[in-house]
């Protein structure tokens, strides 16, 4: 190669490189954040905070339906996940096990100490 394909062949090079620079400085590393439908429903600082099952529960029958549910925003966008027996009313039990499976937690087996 001669002196001069080479010079500009380094040239070209290095100028490339510097072009190069700012892209890679431009990149976000972070994720976008994620919401975990469970922690919606139990964190969401636009509901009144201590909102109860029974305020909730106008009828007072004991489960929420899909219309009483609507009342809370966060908790109306699990309600069919919740549901497991899919019946159109959401069961306190229900809903303890769809927040303790969404949130990774398990029930003691009573063997622990």
């Amino acid at each position: 190669m001669s002196k001069i394909n080479h010079k500009s062949l380094s040239i070209a090079l290095a100028l490339t490189a510097v072009m190069a620079a700012p892209l890679a400085f431009a990149q976000d590393a972070t994720p976008p954040e994620q919401t975990n439908p469970a922690e919606a429903a139990t964190m969401n600082s636009a509901e009144p905070a201590g909102k109860s099952w029974a305020e909730i529960d106008l009828d007072q029958d004991g489960s929420i339906s899909r219309d009483e549910a609507a009342s809370v925003p966060s908790l109306s966008q699990v309600f069919d996940l919740a549901d497991s027996d899919a019946d159109g009313n959401l069961t306190a039990e229900e809903y303890r096990n769809y927040v303790a499976e969404a949130q990774g937690a398990t029930e003691p087996t009573g063997d622990e100490q």
